[in-house]
């Protein structure tokens, strides 16, 4: 091997794989150029030859071009012809590159396209900035349905089952709230407010259905009831400004007829059913619970 270019003669590299296979030179010698005699026949009929670890051997056909005499400067014609290439498999191209992982390239010249670089970086930047301006603007129409951390009531127990550890079921036990009377006006909003609800920023159908109905685990009887007009079919979304209709009971919350119930399971039955196709895994604890009114 040539200290100076690091290249390997024939019979220096003929000698190393008879060492390394425990052959003599003569047959490690016979292998090489048997070898190298068929990736040559394979490649000058077109093939491709792939090594399981080491890499690809391939060709590609190049068209005639025109190009210049180095020494000279003088025009000429590049004839047709087939380029051979290698490209290494990842495994031996890490291997090789293993030991200048950690070396940072350092441009010696001036970059006369760095300018351009710059400029792509600054136009990249100011689009995130716009997209996330219209996100957020976005983002404040659409408002939870309900409290994320509530996971619908077991039956075995009056307690308020929650997810939060932060919470107890005492501080989420389902509050009464007076519904606050509807003063005589005029306008549109007045007549809507007086039949349903106006979502307004800050809504949530668990609060919702805490002041209207006066428990807020019967919220999904409010999403069911609505779900045909709303534009998303998501139980934690819905648009500000729209108007909720109230679903009507026979009895109340605290004293519900078959009726009642039967909303009720068809509404945690609905959201479970919403949730399964959006891939909430809370579809199964609302699912368990419809199933359990339904049995009884």
């Amino acid at each position: 091997m040539s200290d100076d270019d690091n290249k390997i003669a024939l019979h220096s590299f003929a000698a190393l794989v008879a060492r390394r296979a425990k052959a003599s030179s003569v047959e490690a010698d016979t292998f090489i150029h048997q070898f190298a005699k068929t990736i040559s026949e394979e490649l000058e009929t077109g093939g491709d030859i792939h090594l399981y670890h080491f890499g690809r051997f391939h060709t590609t056909h190049v068209d005639e071009l025109a190009g210049h005499n180095p020494n000279s400067g003088a025009p000429l014609t590049i004839p047709e012809h087939t380029r051979v290439h290698f490209r290494p498999y990842s495994a031996l191209r890490f291997a090789v590159n293993a030991p200048f992982r950690q070396l940072r390239i350092k441009e010696l010249t001036p970059d006369k396209t760095d300018w351009r670089i710059r400029t792509g970086a600054w136009i990249s930047l100011v689009l995130l900035v716009l997209l996330l301006i219209v996100l957020g603007i976005m983002a404040k129409s659409w408002i939870p349905t309900q409290d994320a951390s509530v996971v619908p009531p077991e039956l075995s127990s009056d307690k308020a089952v929650v997810a939060h550890t932060d919470q107890t079921p005492d501080t989420v036990a389902p509050a009464t709230v007076p519904v606050a009377p509807v003063e005589p006006e005029t306008t549109q909003k007045a007549i809507a407010a007086a039949t349903g609800v106006i979502v307004s920023p800050g809504d949530t159908l668990w609060a919702i259905a805490a002041t209207r109905l006066g428990d807020p685990y019967w919220w999904p009887v409010i999403y069911a009831e609505n779900r045909t007009e709303l534009s998303r079919r998501n139980p934690d979304l819905i648009d500000s400004g729209i108007t909720l209709r109230m679903p009507a009971l026979a009895g109340s919350v605290n004293s519900p007829n078959v009726a009642d119930l039967r909303l009720k399971t068809n509404g945690y039955q609905m959201v479970a059913d919403d949730y399964r196709k959006l891939g909430n895994p809370r579809a199964a604890e609302y699912e368990k619970v419809a199933a359990r009114w339904s049995n009884e």
